[in-house]
């Protein structure tokens, strides 16, 4: 007996010891494959999850209309809903199968590796598994197919589909962790800038759907809400007859009750868009609803509501014309602060910037050059002064560049350098002058590391071998583009502008004070002449003569001065008005 459980434990931690050793490593290829497999598969939800929102749709005629569920729709996005679980359901199982890095560890970004299944699944559990056992779970198939069959015609309205979107923001928060993960491991979540932009598109095209899939989900139920406010107001009339809201529903349409209600109602009547008398004010959703979107095929509404919302976000949401039905303008702010962030991101993404101007030989030459770089929290990369040897081209982590223009008295810049800037561009500089050979320049700025830094790094011998293969390197258009993203030729630039400044003020300075002097002069000449007027009669008259010739011959010479110095006068004619 004792002999079984000893073999059962060995045969229990061969298995243990089999599970450590194939547990993924989180920087593996294998690791970074399978994060953009399923950053792919979570945008593809992000654009199943709305077409949901197209399921509710309006059938019959202007006199008899009733409202039903698209149940071939339904059947579709059932099973493409289901396929797209499946790979949140692996990327559950594949995080307790993988490793992490003790963050005690770390030195240069790299650490021990922690490979101990009950200490991965425990860290595991703690940080992001509930949320990932959210997003996995089946929301939209269980509302269509077993709240929905289970419960009142009445209370099947918008907010009640716009429970998935609970659900798709806490898919979009795994997104933006994985967009991270990514970029922590490689610098980039595209290769190169056009696949950057078209990834941006993506998205944009993306949100213009759930917009959209918003919109036609929220005209639905407007069009329903005027049905039953006039369904309750006949309800109170006493020569109506009665108004069941079950009559609404496609199902009981066809009934005899149905039929003659149909008849003698003003339902539809009331909630015709196309109407003068209509009852209800649609706002922004009338124009679909007067064009018949919710009663045509799911193609055509699908299109007219994407068109819809990427109209929208291209114009920041106007114009829209609102009713004063509170959901509706919450939709409209949303849309419009929606619209402008997207624009702000997807610029910034089209435009790689110091890069943008180099054609791709000249890229292709610098990136064959470039080498890994990591340093530690406070290092100094370079001091100012110090020879520069090196330029740095952020991908994690802060710089500090800071400089006192070579210790100049009450002197001080500091900046900080985050990912997507660089440093050492003084090296660009050098390598473009025909006189540089082995003195390497001075560093103007002090750089230092405040966080963890990694980043790709230039050599100065190598930057000097592609300035002198490529011609494109001397072209006054990427000079101009270096120099307009460069924060040494900014800072250079600041200081030119106050120092003419400053020099200005000065000018303006001594003209007021030279101008003042010569003031002075005048008045105390003029004191002095008045004083030998006003002297005693039986003074001498030649000396008295002397004496004012040689005051007013130093006022005339001060007049003459101050004549010189005299400001232009303005031209105000119309041939020398700036255009």
């Amino acid at each position: 007996m004792s002999s079984k459980i000893v073999l059962k434990l060995k045969d229990f931690s061969r298995i243990w010891i089999n599970r450590e050793e194939s547990m993924l490593d989180p920087g593996g290829n294998a690791v970074l494959i399978w994060k953009r497999v399923f950053l792919v598969s979570c945008v593809a939800s992000h654009f199943i999850d709305p077409l949901f929102f197209f399921l509710p749709t309006v059938e019959g005629r202007d006199r008899q209309l009733c409202m039903t569920m698209d149940h071939h729709l339904a059947i579709i996005l059932t099973c493409l809903r289901s396929f797209l679980d499946i790979f949140f359901i692996a990327h559950i199982a594949i995080s307790f199968s993988t490793a992490y890095v003790d963050p005690s560890s770390k030195v240069l970004g790299k650490g021990e590796l922690v490979t101990d299944p009950k200490k991965i699944a425990n860290r595991y559990i703690r940080r992001n598994f509930f949320i990932d056992l959210v997003a996995a779970l089946p929301v939209p198939q269980v509302l269509v197919w077993i709240v929905m069959p289970s419960i009142s015609f009445k209370h099947i309205n918008a907010p009640f589909f716009l429970i998935i979107l609970v659900q798709s923001a806490i898919r979009l928060y795994i997104v933006i962790l994985l967009s991270l993960s990514i970029m922590e491991m490689v610098g980039f979540i595209a290769k190169n800038g056009w696949e950057g932009a078209i990834y941006s598109l993506v998205l944009y095209l993306v949100a213009s759907h759930v917009v959209g899939a918003i919109f036609y989900l929220t005209a639905v139920d407007r069009q329903k809400t005027c049905w039953e406010t006039q369904c309750s107001i006949e309800d109170r009339m006493a020569h109506k007859g009665l108004c069941d809201l079950h009559f609404l529903d496609c199902k009981y349409a066809t009934s005899s009750n149905s039929q003659s209600w149909a008849n003698s109602t003003n339902v539809f009547t009331d909630c015709n868009a196309n109407s003068n008398s209509v009852s209800i004010n649609y706002g922004i959703f009338i124009q679909a609803i007067q064009n018949g979107v919710t009663k045509t095929s799911f193609s055509e509404k699908y299109f007219y509501s994407l068109w819809w919302g990427l109209q929208q976000l291209t114009t920041y949401g106007n114009p829209l014309v609102t009713s004063s039905f509170i959901g509706e303008n919450l939709f409209a702010i949303g849309l419009t602060l929606l619209s402008i962030g997207l624009f702000a991101q997807l610029i910034g993404n089209m435009q790689v910037p110091f890069f943008s101007a180099m054609d791709h030989q000249l890229l292709d030459a610098i990136c064959e050059r470039m080498t890994y770089f990591l340093r530690t929290e406070g290092t100094y990369i370079t001091r100012e002064g110090d020879p520069v040897k090196v330029m740095l081209f952020i991908i994690r982590g802060k710089l500090e560049s800071s400089t006192t223009d070579c210790g100049r008295t009450g002197f001080f810049n500091s900046i900080i350098l985050k990912p997507g800037d660089f440093c050492g561009e003084e090296l660009l500089t050098w390598a473009l002058l025909p006189s540089s050979r082995d003195s390497y320049p001075s560093s103007t700025r002090t750089v230092k590391t405040i966080t963890e830094l990694e980043a790709f790094s230039l050599q100065a011998d190598d930057i000097k071998c592609v300035a002198s293969t490529f011609r494109m390197m001397h072209s006054k258009h990427l000079q101009h583009t270096f120099r307009l993203h460069s924060y040494q030729w900014r800072t250079w630039a600041a200081r030119f502008i106050q120092s003419a400044w400053r020099r200005r003020r000065n000018r303006q300075k001594m003209a007021e004070v030279g101008l003042s002097n010569r003031w002075k002069s005048f008045f105390s000449l003029v004191n002095d002449f008045n004083e030998m007027r006003s002297e005693d009669v039986n003074g001498s008259s030649s000396t008295v003569s002397h004496r004012e010739t040689v005051t007013v011959s130093k006022i005339a010479s001060i007049f003459k001065k101050a004549q010189k110095e005299r400001p232009e006068e303005p031209d105000f004619s119309a041939d020398h008005h700036p255009e």
